[in-house]
């Protein structure tokens, strides 16, 4: 009892909170887009049935869900070598129990369906889909390059798509998804992960996301003109400029000093921080370009929420207490 606030600390840093928001993010964006600028008998019946408060809410239960149960799996799954390469994360150090972290996904799964059953039978069939995908990823798909980098832009599409399963917008699910394969690849080769990326990777890669972008393309029937009054050019505006900005960025942090040996793992860190925040800017782009001006605002206040939950990774530990002697 005694330590109680450090073994919260300890299993949030299990689910990465400095991500969920950008989760968070894209589920809110499509349910945005659904009640803005989507007619009504093009969007999920569930929506209009529960209104926007809800449909918020349920959605971000469905992501922080997904992603508690993504973070915590790999960590409990991972703990064997974590022991061997990073002995300061939560399981190996022993400040969290193996047990734990399983219970913490499973309990992070069950709230993601269960608030996923809200939107309908196809969002729990979708639900069930990316929390197959997690778990392929952690057991098998991520000890090859080519097929881990895809799979993690395909759990992310699939998921932002869960409370919407009849979006007519599919732009933001590509952009979202490119965005989320070249950042896992870059961050890849920054962090000197094995095995080593190869170019038959590159080519397994680039051949993964043009398939799952045709497969969105088919599913997914685009038609702009659902899209409000805008164009597909002046939908694009936003986007564009965030993804300019987002790789000027890139291209300023990655400087020589930046690429040494021993820089490369702390420059992973910070790339990583910026691409998962720069997915709650592209969504938010999204959204002013579709003149959705407070509700972009609401998911730029993510921003605010992810840094401090950025420093929980940080917060040492609390001593325990010493018998005495």
């Amino acid at each position: 009892m005694k330590n109680k606030p450090d073994k919260l600390i300890r299993l949030l840093e299990l689910a990465r909170p400095a991500m969920l928001p950008a989760l968070v993010s894209g589920l809110w964006l499509m349910v945005f887009l659904a009640f803005g600028v989507e007619p009504a008998d093009r969007r999920n019946t569930a929506l209009d049935e529960m209104g926007l408060a809800l449909a918020l809410m349920w959605s971000a239960v469905v992501a922080v869900g997904l992603g508690v149960f993504m973070m915590a799996l790999n960590d409990a799954l991972d703990a064997r070598h974590d022991r061997a390469f990073e002995p300061d994360r939560p399981i190996p150090s022993g400040r969290v129990t193996q047990r734990a972290a399983l219970a913490l996904a499973l309990a992070g799964l069950l709230a993601a369906l269960g608030a996923a059953v809200t939107f309908g039978q196809v969002s729990v069939v979708l639900a069930l889909v990316a929390a197959g995908a997690i778990v392929f990823y952690n057991v098998a798909g991520r000890f090859v390059p080519a097929v881990g980098v895809v799979t993690l832009g395909l759990v992310i599409g699939v998921t932002v798509v869960i409370p919407n399963p009849r979006l007519a917008f599919a732009w933001p699910i590509l952009l979202t998804m490119t965005h989320v394969i070249a950042a896992a690849t870059l961050r890849y080769f920054l962090a000197g992960k094995r095995p080593r990326l190869s170019p038959i990777n590159g080519w397994g890669i680039c051949v993964g996301w043009a398939f799952w972008i045709m497969v969105v393309l088919v599913l997914i029937r685009v038609r702009t003109d659902s899209v409000t009054h805008h164009s597909l050019g002046a939908v694009w505006i936003g986007p564009s400029l965030a993804a300019a900005t987002f790789g000027l960025l890139t291209w300023l942090m990655l400087g020589p000093s930046a690429l040494t040996p021993r820089a490369r793992r702390s420059t992973a860190t910070r790339f990583t921080r910026l691409a998962t925040a720069w997915l709650i800017v592209f969504d938010a782009s999204w959204l002013l370009s579709a003149g959705l001006w407070w509700q972009a605002g609401v998911v730029l206040l993510l921003l605010i929420v992810a840094a401090p939950l950025a420093g929980l990774a940080h917060v040492k530990p609390v001593a325990r207490p010493q018998p005495p002697t």
